[in-house]
């Protein structure tokens, strides 16, 4: 730890040094200048031994640069994110028993540092994770980033450019958050305005350099070089404890963070994780909230959905949110519209995040107040589609707001492109635009006009955009969506609250539609079914069954649910000598290979592609419509659910 002291004695000096230097400036010094003598060649003379030098040292003459532009420059390793979460219990599965470190997540801007023979040789953001922006004549100017270290091999050590608390207070009134100010300030053209933004490096990666297996090791290491480092949790084993440690740590320091990083400690574990495109395995981010950004209101449009409600549709400024540019956000309905927005007008400010990284979401707005603004008006909304009069319900304790023309074209082309959709029936060719011509047209007025529509084959080959191939292809998907299982049609439907993961479960308690309608009809009370609630039987025993009873009767031909194949309990299995195919999403394996490999292990076979020599399809969704599903039914080989696997791994 005697390299840790002596850095310490050195930034000690350099700000006391730079403390005195600054009051004598401004005509009151508070030590004499004997005093001031004899720290600058203390500092000197630890400088020298250590071999380490800061920026902001007296004893360095800094030499400000402006540059035209940022030049980008292409990583010497890959940047990536890490996933994230906002479940404990999923941190917890994750560790499962390794060894890990957790560390803060720092809210700033992503930056790596290379050294050779000891001296600071590039800075670079992170930019896409392969190419990001060359800060080198900035990072020079940071003024806890060293410029020469006693290091003579590469170091490469990758950390957060960050604004602590404290010092964003002299800036808080022109800038957002400290995250942004950050970003803007270490990418500034101008390096000696950069200083004077008093930006931290923090570092919590150590890329090449040091010989230590274990990530921890390497970051005590990077802090007895003159590194700031990441705080770290005190290992105990406890996931709630470790998150508040780091928050607690953070706070004391005045550090923005919006998150705790756990990554396998032991580097070869790390590494053996792999990585998608995106993220690193091997690490994974507890985040304590969603990032919200800010933009203004353009205006509100109105989506119609197949029963005629009309959903309020925010349209702002567009921002990028997680790499992509997003400007529309879906409010539901009208309460929760004016539970958000109140009484909205143009240029309103607005906050949005990603919902699970994934979905657009207001999380708040400017408030209403006095002033003269350009309000938008919600009380008087006409149908978008037809022009007609809309009117609210009430459903759910929330305001819906719905079309009350029964004619609405609207709720045709929303209704019939639900049934053909991949949720439906899966009718190929069959676009939103293509429903809508057949409509104009006056071929289609209900869906069972769909399955006349051969009769109109010789003037459809002829229209603008179509032929004889494309009209025959989707007439020929038409056919062989005649032959379908229950769960497509009660999908299709349009059912209020039963979408298909619902579908699929009234299809397995019930493997024909007679049964389902008898069902329907008599006393039966869906809520015995696992998932289902009150509102979702009275939904499916409100619907208006009578056209797709006529298109089930005339038009399709229903096949039972095949779940006969699908092995639900262990029985003799010998993994030793049998074959076996993966598909679908996996829920206790962290990823396929880790699969793969407990089968291996046992003596099993995995191979990547469905033939009649594989014994067992492993998928945790029987009724898939993946390829390798149909094939396994089609073949007649059994399909084991991961649970099942587990078993017999144990077994």
């Amino acid at each position: 730890m005697q390299g840790a002291i002596d850095i310490s004695k050195i930034r000690d000096l350099i700000d006391k040094l730079n403390y005195h230097t600054k009051l004598y400036d401004e005509g009151k010094p508070e030590i004499s200048d004997q005093e001031w003598d004899d720290m600058y060649f203390k500092l000197v003379k630890l400088e020298q031994e250590t071999n380490s030098y800061f920026e902001d040292s007296p004893t360095q003459r800094i030499n400000y640069q402006v540059v035209n532009k940022l030049n980008k420059v292409e990583h010497s390793h890959p940047m990536l994110s890490l996933d994230k979460t906002k479940s404990i219990e999923a941190i917890k599965s994750f560790i499962s028993g390794k060894d890990y470190i957790a560390m803060a997540k720092m809210d700033g801007l992503t930056c790596s540092l290379t050294y050779r023979g000891g001296r600071l040789v590039s800075a670079e953001t992170r930019g896409n994770g392969i190419i990001g922006e060359d800060i080198l004549y900035n990072a020079l100017v940071v003024k806890n980033i060293p410029n020469k270290i006693n290091f003579n091999d590469e170091l490469i050590i990758d950390g957060e450019i960050i604004c602590d608390y404290n010092t964003f207070k002299r800036f808080e009134n022109d800038y957002k958050n400290p995250r942004n100010f950050a970003s803007g300030s270490i990418r500034l053209l101008d390096s000696a305005e950069c200083a004077m933004r008093g930006l931290s490096f923090v570092a919590w990666d150590v890329v090449s350099g040091f010989g230590q297996s274990c990530l921890s090791d390497k970051l005590i290491a990077a802090h007895n070089l003159g590194f700031t480092i990441v705080p770290i949790a005190p290992n105990v084993g406890n996931i709630d404890s470790d998150i508040e440690q780091v928050q607690l740590k953070c706070k004391a320091l005045g550090y923005p963070i919006d998150g705790v990083v756990f990554k396998y400690d032991n580097i070869k574990e790390y590494v053996a994780a792999g990585r998608t495109d995106h993220h690193f395995k091997g690490g994974l981010a507890y985040k304590f909230y969603d990032d919200e950004y800010e933009t203004t209101l353009k205006n509100i449009e109105f989506s119609m959905s197949r029963n005629g409600t009309l959903t309020p549709v925010v349209i702002f400024e567009p921002i990028e949110i997680e790499g992509t540019e997003v400007s529309r956000a879906n409010l539901f309905n009208m309460t929760v519209m004016k539970q958000f927005l109140g009484h909205p007008w143009i240029g309103q400010k607005l906050w949005i995040y990603k919902a699970n990284q994934i979905i657009p979401q207001v999380s708040r707005a400017e408030e209403n107040d006095s002033r003269t603004k350009a309000y938008i008006e919600i009380n008087h909304i006409q149908c978008p589609i037809c022009g007609g009069d809309t009117y609210i319900e009430k459903l759910n304790d929330s305001e819906v707001l719905k079309c009350g023309n029964p004619s609405c074209e609207g709720k045709l082309v929303n209704r019939i492109d639900h049934f053909v959709s991949k949720k439906g029936l899966d009718i190929h060719g069959l676009s939103k635009a293509t429903i809508e011509k057949l409509i104009n047209w006056g071929w289609v007025n209900s869906i069972i006009d769909i399955f006349n529509l051969s009769q109109w084959k010789n003037e459809w080959i002829k229209k603008d955009g179509f032929g004889a191939k494309s009209v025959g292809n989707i007439l020929e998907s038409i056919r062989r969506s005649s032959t379908c299982n229950l769960e497509s049609v009660i999908a299709g439907a349009g059912i209020p609250l039963i979408g298909r993961t619902v579908a699929r479960d009234i299809a397995r308690r019930f493997t024909t539609y007679d049964s389902f309608r008898e069902a329907i009809k008599g006393d039966f009370d869906f809520s015995e079914i696992d998932g289902f609630g009150y509102e979702m039987n009275k939904s499916l025993k409100n619907f208006d069954y009578r056209e797709l009873d006529n298109i089930v009767d005339i038009y399709l031909t229903i096949k039972e649910e095949n779940t006969a194949q699908y092995v639900q309990q262990i029985g003799k299995i010998d993994l030793s000598g049998n074959t076996y195919c993966i598909t679908g999403k996996l829920n206790h394996f962290k990823n396929r290979d880790e699969l793969i490999a407990a089968i291996e292990s046992h003596g099993g076979k995995v191979v990547s592609a469905m033939s009649k020599n594989v014994n067992f399809l492993i998928n945790n969704d029987v009724n898939s419509t993946s390829a390798k599903n149909k094939k396994a039914i089609e073949l007649g080989i059994p399909i084991i659910s991961e649970q099942i696997m587990i078993d017999i791994l144990d077994s």
